[in-house]
């Protein structure tokens, strides 16, 4: 029931004949590579009403976000549809730039939901966890989840944007791949002047500077 009504825009969108078929994002992998970064959309198919939704994984490089969308956009058979993304991942080596630009620009993008989860992957690619659940929307649920029970920052976009404005630091919630191949929190990634400075295991202690 939660995923139709979460897809139940997208559907009404396809049974109203719109001019331009759309693509729905449902989440977001950012790493940084030699040259730039690599953007890693997962895009909901659904070929019809009755069959479920499945995530397909579509990847470009770009020197920034806007280079980035742009790219992804032109690979789309429709329109890119932001509004449907509820997490963004970020790669280790791309949040230790600072993130305060990326932050930005999606936040004055009318297709972005400000409600949008980052976090942090820790110990591999974002673009590796991402493709890592083939249940569209799983990673979303998980950090929710996580956020209620305070086992994870809440920090959704517009917050991390607004504290990072406010003091340069923020926290952000750290994910990983388990020894089951299994996606689990991972403690929290500390950034200090807007770029992850260390991770912090659940307990609360150290767990080593980024990228050890």
């Amino acid at each position: 029931m939660k995923l139709l009504v979460k897809l139940l825009p997208v559907l009404l969108l396809a049974l109203c004949g719109c001019a331009r078929e759309v693509s729905p994002v449902s989440a977001l992998a950012l790493d940084k590579t030699k040259d730039g970064y690599r953007l890693t959309a997962e895009i909901v198919r659904q070929d019809s009403v009755e069959d479920a939704a499945a995530p397909a994984y579509l990847a470009v490089s770009g020197a920034d976000m806007p280079a980035l969308l742009q790219r992804l956009g032109d690979l789309l058979p429709g329109e890119l549809y932001l509004s449907h993304a509820q997490v963004l991942l970020l790669g280790e080596s791309a949040a230790e730039e600072s993130i305060l630009p990326l932050a930005d620009y999606l936040c004055t993008d009318n297709g972005v939901r400000l409600s949008l989860r980052v976090a942090v992957v820790r110990g591999g690619t974002a673009a590796g966890l991402l493709k890592n659940d083939d249940e569209v929307y799983a990673l979303s649920e998980l950090l929710e989840r996580a956020a209620r029970e305070g086992t994870l920052p809440d920090m959704p976009l517009y917050r991390a944007a607004e504290v990072l404005h406010a003091s340069g630091t923020a926290i952000l919630p750290a994910l990983t791949l388990d020894e089951f191949g299994q996606t689990a929190p991972a403690g929290t990634a500390v950034f200090t002047n807007s770029r992850l400075s260390c991770f912090l295991d659940g307990s609360g202690s150290e767990g080593g500077a980024a990228g050890a």
